[in-house]
């Protein structure tokens, strides 16, 4: 390839694959809306749009989506291939051999330098003018909007409202002394306190990411300082506090952590067996199919002893990409315009995920996280989603070595010195 290739760390690949719609049903339509917003007759050319991306979670909704695409644009199939572990190293290894997807998803921040080569400039499409300007940020790289951010995520303790008050608990923890507290009486009601998915390095990297953001200050500055080699990673005082906060996680947690996936993790709480997980908005969808009727809520979540410092992690952070180079950018355009402007595309992220959109006037979803967020963001401690400015591939690696600890493989010494040292090597791979 004549573009640089993307480093890829990692071997496992395991895919699944949602198509609708059938290309041989084309049929001639009306004139059409495309993404300039200029009208111009609709394409009968049967066409298949690829799209390549994480969250297993959005599975139903996007195999709706897709659906409800075709119905109005019969000439086009959607097909969408959803892919969880170990995910950067098949977007990497398709990109690096020239079979880029027409779409794909990424996070914000660093990835912008990471597949700037090959994402399409949305700065001068109008579709663009319906997303939030805060939205846009973590999407903008030299002055270019170079992703489309299509969820306002959160992230913190989810607790099940009645196991808390069955418990006493009368108070939301906000320090490590008092989650233990909290986690005392739940397990003096035959409560299981902690849900942990640990087998999903995400899970872990996610839990880092929080502890880390609250940090503060210029993040992009401090890792900067990191990755010039000015500093370790572990030099920074948060990176010590992840350890306590997985200690009373794991002392009172659910048995064999590390064999506990996401819908392991979302069954045990959904089922009431266990008050508390760490998860965010996304998982409320998954939660509902198993109890529709749980009261559920955010714990501004401890990071230490600092109470001030408990907090929700708020940010878009699920990017969509357009291959710059597909040959059926028109469409894919066409397809970007049509979410962000008809009916059902407004509907979309809080109908079908029950998340928060990033379209100005899209319609708040009915759903219990996404309110708790909305009450953080008025009166609450928020955080970026700072994982946005580690380097290429560190987030997974992050999550692979804190199972080392989790598992007793590895003290908290090296588990600080392992992060650091593939931080470095990282950093000079990104060079």
């Amino acid at each position: 390839m004549s573009k640089r290739s993307l480093t890829i760390l990692g071997t496992s690949v395991l895919t699944m694959s949602l198509l609708a719609g059938c290309a041989s049903e084309a049929k001639p339509e009306a004139a059409k809306e495309t993404a300039a917003g200029a009208a111009t007759p609709a394409s009968t050319k049967p066409v298949t749009l690829n799209i390549l991306q994480y969250a297993p979670e959005m599975t139903d909704a996007m195999h709706h989506l897709a659906d409800e695409y075709h119905k109005q644009n019969p000439n086009v199939t959607i097909d969408i291939t959803i892919h969880q572990d170990d995910y950067p190293t098949l977007l990497k290894t398709r990109i690096n051999s020239g079979d880029i997807p027409d779409i794909f998803m990424s996070g914000a921040y660093n990835d912008n330098k990471t597949y700037k080569d090959y994402a399409y400039d949305l700065s001068k499409e109008d579709f663009m003018k319906n997303i939030a300007d805060s939205a846009k940020t973590g999407v903008t790289l030299d002055g270019k909007v170079i992703g489309y951010p299509l969820i306002l995520q959160s992230h913190s303790f989810i607790y099940n409202k009645k196991l808390f008050a069955d418990a006493g608990i009368t108070e939301l923890p906000k320090t490590y002394s008092q989650l233990e507290e909290a986690a005392k009486k739940l397990q003096a009601k035959g409560i299981i306190p902690f849900s942990n998915g640990y087998k999903e390095w995400w899970v872990l990297e996610q839990t880092f990411t929080q502890v880390m953001a609250s940090m503060g200050g210029d993040y992009a500055a401090s890792f900067a300082e990191v990755s010039a080699g000015k500093k370790k990673l572990s030099d920074i005082p948060s990176v010590k506090n992840i350890f306590g906060l997985l200690d009373i996680t794991l002392k009172y947690g659910n048995p064999k952590p590390l064999e506990t996936d996401f819908n392991a993790q979302v069954n045990l709480f959904a089922q009431g067996k266990a008050a508390i997980m760490h998860q965010g908005t996304w998982a409320e969808e998954s939660i509902r199919k198993i109890n529709k009727d749980l009261d559920i809520g955010f714990m501004p979540g401890p990071v230490g002893e600092d109470a001030s410092k408990a907090g929700l992690m708020v940010d878009s952070n699920i990017v969509y990409r357009i291959n710059k180079d597909s040959k059926n950018l028109k469409e894919v355009l066409k397809f970007f315009n049509w979410l962000t402007t008809s009916d059902y595309g407004k509907k979309f992220v809080p109908g079908e995920t029950k998340q928060i959109s990033t379209i100005k006037d899209a319609p708040f979803p009915e759903a219990q996280l996404a309110k708790s967020t909305s009450e953080f963001v008025k009166s609450g401690v928020t955080y970026p989603w700072v994982k946005g400015y580690w380097p290429d591939g560190y987030e997974q690696k992050a999550g692979e070595i804190l199972q080392k600890y989790v598992g007793g493989a590895a003290t908290s010494d090296q588990v600080k010195d392992e992060l650091d040292k593939m931080w470095t090597k990282l950093a000079k791979a990104a060079e």
